[in-house]
């Protein structure tokens, strides 16, 4: 017979099936090891994708208690470059207008700013005087760079230490400073001569330069230059030219001849390739002064930031002004440049024949204009334009930006002119840029 509750099982005293208590305790055993094994096996699990879940992407609570994803690595950068920037429509142009009268006063302000710890900084570089003329009596060149205007410290060196010996100042932050002026100044210097008869070429002067020169005595020690070059601002818009550069570089390799310069610009290494810097032999110190510039920028009208910028035809010098000028001209081709000396020329001419007079405004600039069909005669006769289409392109470039206008005389005839100054289109006449 078998029970309805009981199961087969192997008793020791031989009976067949044995009651429900013995049963049942075996179950509750078997369930308890099972229970063991599982938890034992989601412990493992969970060790097994820790690992995991770290990498998974983090939920942060934001505003309104919505979920912020945070991601790392490659996928948070793309993920934070999904959308563009917001970016301002600020521009120079819209700064206030500044009168005179108010930016002296905020530069006599600005002046006071920690005075006496520039006044230590300075006393702190003319401790070193002593050693820079030692350098310089070694034959080394000397170069100044840092924040701040350099240029009273560099002339309280010259006076102090070099009082002895010829020195040139040249004012490099000045745009009418030329490079032949410097070569035939030190020339003149170096030669002593009334006889000699500088050239008027820059290459024939060092020539004659270097042929003339004398041998540098031996040892270092009692070398003195017959002619120091005291550069302010080495890298400034007058000298920013491999031309100007070059020259530079071979007077500073003269042995009658030594350097001490400043520098402000920050590219100002992009100017100098290796062998300008072997003839340069420059030593560099850091004479950082915070002392404003002043002095380099009393040749640019600060004013034309802001509100003083456009074309204000009541102002002479407004416009792009000889520096933007310059740059245009650099960057066209040597044919367009050659279509604006043309017209210009032509323009100088017509005011000078004009019994002497000047115009009274950038307006009046059209009286001494060209007619096309004569510029662009001219222009073909010293072969700088073929046809009329490429003409008509070189236009197209000065017209943008701005260096010519065109009008029409009482006749209806299309008149070409550039809105400057007489003193503009003298000085763009004079600058190599035209002529090379």
């Amino acid at each position: 017979m078998v029970s309805r509750t009981g199961s087969p099982v192997t008793s020791g005293n031989g009976s067949d099936y044995e009651d429900d208590g013995p049963q049942v305790t075996a179950d509750l055993s078997d369930q308890e090891r099972l229970s063991d094994d599982e938890q034992l096996g989601t412990v493992t699990q969970r060790s097994e994708t820790d690992h995991i879940a770290e990498k998974l992407p983090v939920k942060a609570q934001g505003r309104g208690n919505s979920p912020i994803i945070i991601l790392d690595g490659s996928d948070g950068y793309f993920d934070q470059h999904l959308t563009k920037p917001v970016l301002s429509t600020n521009s120079i142009s819209k700064l206030p207008f500044l009168t005179s009268q108010e930016y002296s006063t905020y530069i006599q302000e600005a002046e006071q700013y920690y005075k006496s710890n520039r006044e230590t900084l300075v006393q702190l570089h003319e401790t070193l005087f002593a050693q820079w003329a030692f350098e310089l009596s070694q034959g080394f060149n000397l170069v100044l760079y840092g924040l701040g205007s350099k240029r009273e410290l560099a002339l309280s060196f010259a006076q102090e230490y070099l009082d002895d010996v010829n020195v040139l100042v040249i004012n490099g932050y000045n745009p009418s400073t030329t490079i032949r002026e410097v070569v035939a100044s030190s020339a003149a210097i170096l030669l002593d001569d009334p006889n000699v008869k500088i050239p008027k070429a820059i290459p024939d002067i060092l020539s004659l330069l270097f042929t003339a020169q004398e041998r540098k005595p031996f040892p270092y020690d009692s070398y003195k230059p017959k002619l120091v070059l005291l550069i302010h601002d080495i890298d400034g818009e007058a000298f920013r030219n491999d031309r100007s550069q070059s020259a530079l570089s071979r007077l500073a390799a003269h042995n009658q001849v030594s350097v001490f310069a400043t520098v402000d610009h920050i590219n100002t290494p992009i100017l100098w390739d290796s062998a300008k810097l072997s003839s340069f032999n420059f030593i560099w110190h850091d004479a950082t002064t915070f002392a404003s510039y002043t002095a380099e920028t009393s040749f640019s009208d600060p004013l034309m930031l802001g509100g003083g910028t456009g074309r204000n035809v009541n102002r002479a010098n407004s416009g792009p002004g000889h520096a933007g000028i310059r740059y245009v001209l650099e960057s066209l081709t040597s044919n367009a440049r050659g279509l604006y000396r043309v017209l210009i020329s032509h323009q100088l001419q017509s005011i000078e024949d004009d019994f002497g007079q000047t115009q009274d405004s950038r307006n009046d600039s059209s009286r001494f204009g060209m007619e096309f069909k004569t510029l662009y005669q001219r222009c073909s006769e010293e072969f700088i334009v073929t046809n009329e289409l490429n003409f008509r392109t070189m236009l197209t470039e000065f017209y943008e930006h701005e260096m010519l206008n065109s009008t029409k005389d009482l006749v209806g005839t299309e008149v070409i002119y550039a809105p400057f100054d007489k003193e503009v289109l003298e000085r763009l006449l004079e600058d190599d840029i035209l002529n090379e």
